[in-house]
């Protein structure tokens, strides 16, 4: 029997071992990048207004209240759930408490999958190398705060028990009905999970046919197919019952999203996003080429439906590289002994125990400052918003006598975004919501934007207000002033704010 002393030393080696470092750097890195990602006006403002109204009035609204363009015209709100949980999040801590809730999701969605990684490849140093390196990188452009954060964990959790269950360290299933039951009113994502399930179904009942021994047995196949009923049943559970599958097909459908909304167009190596992602395809193929052992045909499956996904829509190589990590480590593993690793043995390789200290310590300590509430505290004057944010310019707006106060403001998407929820008593042109809006509207908003057929786009909508951004509708405003028609009220760096020019006495 080991002394109680040197029992205790062993376990402090252990838990000051270079693997935990590791750990350590995959929790701080998932943490800090959100941390440190300011709010966009864009997908997060008009959420959480929305969010107000089901909260305070305590329904879903149907048509749409915020804009006078579309007054009155049936809208489809899916995410509203999401809204929900975002409003009370704000009343409760304002965006700190949004921003720190936002890095804790994100943590546990890829912590789960570094998990399911670990235990499969018995590799923690290599599982989080590959995550820091390929994974997230291939998702920091969705670590925005919006629903589709919510459902993020949901798509994990479903990949992971999915993924236990056919490796055979996983039993239980029922869990995915419930979470499915929650995904559909949080974002318009939810298929997805029912994707995965019937992926993980044609795969292992090829592998069963083919006579491949590690398939699923008949009986479990049968059951994983009961379960995928039930949770196809389960995306019932939402307010508008079946209409939901119509707004999710629309949504992917819709014109005015899939040709005009940056996120919604294919990748491109042009730009870093896109440069990344081809980065992890090429890294995955020629790993899975040159693996000593061949994946699994669901793993397969898997990888090339996500593949296609990811090629059809930026927004869609989040979900590519969550499903890509497992088959890309496993192929990474394999170059190594199937024998246990030195440090499991022994001990050995671990690494120097106060070094190893130091570095932990280092990297909680970078995860408390870049905390929203510490980050003040540092003596640097600290805005969890974007610059493209316009506060001072609605406020001012606000301010106007009411009437000078405009009826029919001409602003950018964002803008729109940001006066629905700071000024919900103006109308807006036009906001986020492309699948609401006509192509032709959002077309005009853009051309108009650029300085192309200002005054007939202004005379059209009957504008009497302009709420310009500085940096996209420069050309916009030099048209405004070189008219003589609009008057200047308000400037900053963000925006500027302009109402009719009044006749000279």
């Amino acid at each position: 029997m080991k002394p109680r002393r040197e029992a205790l030393s062993f376990e402090a080696r252990r838990f000051l071992s270079l693997d935990n470092v590791y750990l350590a750097a995959a929790v701080a890195v998932t943490m800090i990048v959100p941390l440190l990602t300011r709010v966009a006006p864009h997908d997060f403002w008009w959420h959480v207004a929305m969010g107000r109204i089901i909260v305070r009035e305590g329904w879903i609204p149907t048509v749409d209240s915020f804009s006078f363009t579309r007054a009155g015209e049936p809208y489809f709100n899916q995410g509203w759930l999401a809204q929900c949980v975002m409003y009370a999040l704000h009343q409760a801590g304002g965006l700190p408490l949004l921003v720190v809730v936002q890095a804790v999701l994100m943590a546990v969605a890829y912590l789960l999958l570094l998990w399911m990684v670990v235990r499969k490849t018995g590799r923690l140093r290599l599982a989080a190398a590959v995550l820091l390196l390929a994974i997230e990188p291939n998702a920091y452009t969705n670590w925005s705060i919006r629903p589709q954060s919510y459902a993020i964990p949901l798509f994990a959790s479903f990949l992971v028990i999915l993924t236990g269950y056919r490796q055979r360290w996983w039993r239980t299933l029922w869990p995915l009905v419930p979470m499915m039951a929650v995904w559909v009113n949080l974002h318009g994502s939810f298929p997805l999970g029912l994707g995965l399930m019937g992926l993980v179904l044609l795969g292992e009942g090829i592998r069963r046919k083919a006579g491949d021994s590690g398939a699923l047995p008949a009986r479990e196949w049968w059951r994983l197919a009961g379960y995928t009923v039930a949770v196809a049943l389960a995306t019932l559970a939402n307010p508008t019952g079946p209409r939901v599958l119509g707004y999710v097909s629309h949504l992917m459908t819709a014109k005015s999203v899939v040709n005009l909304v940056t996120e919604w167009a294919p990748p491109t190596p042009r730009d870093a996003a896109g440069a990344i992602f081809f980065a992890l395809v090429i890294a995955l193929f020629v790993a899975l080429i040159y693996a000593r052992r061949r994946p699994a045909l669901t793993d397969l499956f898997l990888v090339l439906a996500f593949l296609w996904l990811g090629l059809s829509a930026g927004r869609n190589i989040v979900w590519f590289a969550m499903v890509a990590y497992l088959p890309l480590a496993e192929a990474l593993a394999s170059h190594w002994s199937d024998a246990p690793p030195a440090s499991k043995r022994d001990g050995a390789g671990q690494g120097i125990p106060a070094a190893n200290a130091v570095l932990v310590s280092a990297l909680a300590t970078a995860v408390v400052l870049s905390l929203p509430w510490i980050r003040p505290l540092l003596g640097r004057p600290v805005s969890l918003l974007t610059e493209d944010t316009p506060v001072k310019a609605v406020e001012k707006l606000r301010a106007l006598p009411p009437e000078e106060r405009p009826k029919r403001l001409f602003h950018t998407t964002g803008f729109g975004s940001y006066l629905i929820w700071a000024a919900p008593e103006q109308p807006v042109f036009i906001d986020p919501r492309f699948e609401f809006y006509p192509v032709d509207q959002i077309n005009d908003c853009r051309f108009a934007s650029a300085g192309y057929n200002v005054e007939e786009t202004l005379a059209r909508y009957r504008i009497d207000g302009l709420l310009l951004d500085r940096k996209s509708q420069e050309k916009l405003e030099e048209r405004a002033r070189a008219s003589g028609r609009w008057c200047e009220v308000y400037r900053d760096a963000t925006a500027v704010l302009m109402v009719p020019a009044r006749p000279a006495p």
